[in-house]
């Protein structure tokens, strides 16, 4: 028996009979998928309703992305780690995250606040 007749006979019989299966399957499958989706009932709609959050956070009910730290704006504080340029110094014994306009600052050496944007408080040297 050379290679080439390899499917032959009951071979081939199977190996149709597997591909008109996976055929059968597939367009069974796209049946299912098409009669699923067009259906507009409330009971398909809420199917994924336990997996979808629905509630988005209001700033109005207190949830807000960024802490407001403008109330540190023209405070005094004294640098708890070295400013290389970002650091922490405490104002009024609580700790805040800092950056400097650029230079390094020791450890020990008092700052102003000299601007407040969202989350960003920047200091100067004094």
């Amino acid at each position: 028996m050379s290679e080439v007749q390899i499917f032959s006979g009951a071979n081939a019989f199977f190996m149709t009979l597997t591909y008109g299966s996976m055929i059968a399957i597939a367009v069974l499958g796209i049946f299912i998928v098409i009669y699923l989706g067009s259906r507009s009932s409330k009971k398909n709609a809420g199917m994924l309703d336990d997996l979808v959050l629905d509630e988005r956070q209001q700033n109005r009910d207190g949830y807000t992305s960024v802490i407001d730290k403008s109330r540190f704006l023209g405070a005094i504080g004294v640098c708890v780690t070295d400013l290389r340029p970002a650091g922490t110094i405490t104002v009024e014994g609580e700790p805040v995250d800092v950056v400097t306009e650029g230079s390094f600052v020791k450890q020990g050496d008092i700052v102003k606040v000299i601007n407040v944007d969202g989350s960003r408080v920047l200091v100067r040297q004094i």
